[in-house]
């Protein structure tokens, strides 16, 4: 009994001291042989193996970028894709209009058949008493003109006004400027696009003051009543000469009477 626990301690000593030399021993360096004629019997892998050195790759093969090298970024999927913003560089175009005639140059006409052609206007409506008429028509004309310098167009003839309602305390109207250009905003203050009157009427022409008007007209009416002619419910005044800067006295405006 004493020699068998005697030889238990002695075996359970060993593997302690193999167990212990397994945990704490360093692998000897492998030394470099050279390959023998026959081939060495297989021998256990070592406990740590050197590398094997890398295979150079194809010259086909994509390149890796080295450590710490930026990577290529991953392709976009279709969804993923976003078109560049498009930048047009062309301004807006303008369409070239011939320069208007000097209306200063057109004879002076008296119940003469003429036509009315039709341009592009900026136009505005309003509201006038009788007494501040004249002000308040060159007061809507430079309303146009600030739209038109804002729009950057370029006026082009004599402005128009329509009267389109009267009554004994005032009367309604339409101012309208010709212009030329072309632009991509719209008009602001009331203002719009619109087109002068047009057809065939009979024209008259007043020289002098708008406060000395009555008589023109008066003159008018009697030449409708003797020729037996209807007059459409509109009057139109083309400014020969531009209201906003001309002295009263040297205004040229012609009337134009639609007829039914």
């Amino acid at each position: 009994m004493t020699f068998e626990i005697s030889t238990a301690r002695v075996l359970l000593r060993r593997l302690c001291v193999l167990f212990l030399l397994a945990a704490f021993s360093v692998p000897s360096p492998v030394l470099a042989q050279t390959a023998p004629a026959e081939p060495p019997a297989a021998t256990p892998p070592a406990a740590n193996p050197p590398a094997a050195a890398p295979e150079s790759p194809p010259a086909d093969a994509p390149t890796t970028p080295p450590a710490g090298a930026p990577a290529d970024p991953a392709p976009l999927d279709d969804d993923d894709m976003v078109a560049p913003p498009v930048v047009d560089p062309k301004a807006v175009d303008t369409q070239s209009i011939a320069p208007a005639t000097d209306p200063l140059k057109r004879p002076d006409g008296f119940g003469d058949e003429a036509e009315l052609k039709p341009v592009p206007v900026l136009m505005k409506k309003a509201h006038a008493s009788w007494d501040e008429a004249f002000a308040t028509i060159v007061a809507t004309l430079k309303q146009i003109d600030a739209e038109i310098a804002r729009l950057k167009l370029k006026s082009n003839g004599a402005p128009f006004i329509i009267y389109t309602s009267t009554d004994d305390l005032g009367f309604d109207f339409e101012a309208a400027v010709p212009f030329e250009g072309a632009t991509m905003d719209k008009p602001q203050n009331e203002v719009v696009f619109s087109a002068s009157p047009a057809g065939k009427a009979l024209r008259f022409t007043h020289r002098g003051p708008y406060d000395a008007m009555d008589p023109t007209y008066e003159q008018i009416a009697n030449l409708l009543d003797a020729k037996d002619l209807e007059a459409q419910d509109l009057y139109i005044e083309e400014y020969r000469s531009d209201p906003r800067t001309t002295s009263p006295d040297d205004l040229v405006i012609d009337i134009w009477v639609p007829l039914k």
